[in-house]
């Protein structure tokens, strides 16, 4: 008889939930970070334990924002952009501020 990875205990095929190619108790597949209750197949995993998506995994593991600091002047900045946006006119959109900020973060002689 499998035991559940949380209690230990032994799961009847009555209450068995199987998750991440284990067998829990219903009750006992919970998100390690704010244990809530969850559903076989609707979360996520990390290291053989499960997450509920949104927002503990997102929050601990997916895509972290820019931390660091452009350390061009203002002036050299909007430089950068006329630049850019003269060599690739079609982007105008988000696109040409996240060349500019790589520009100035990889250069710290302005």
């Amino acid at each position: 008889m499998p035991k559940c990875p949380s209690c230990d205990k032994e799961v009847y095929f009555a209450e068995r939930v199987s998750s991440l190619g284990k067998d829990w108790h219903r009750p006992c597949l919970k998100c390690e970070k704010c244990r809530k209750t969850l559903s076989a197949g609707s979360h996520a995993e990390h290291d053989g334990k499960p997450y509920c998506n949104n927002p503990c995994y997102s929050a601990m593991f997916g895509p972290k924002a820019l931390t660091t600091v452009p350390t061009c002047s203002l002036k050299r900045i909007k430089q950068i952009y006329l630049l850019n946006k003269m060599a690739f006119p079609e982007a105008l959109g988000p696109m040409s501020i996240v060349l500019v900020l790589q520009t100035c973060s990889s250069n710290t002689t302005y």
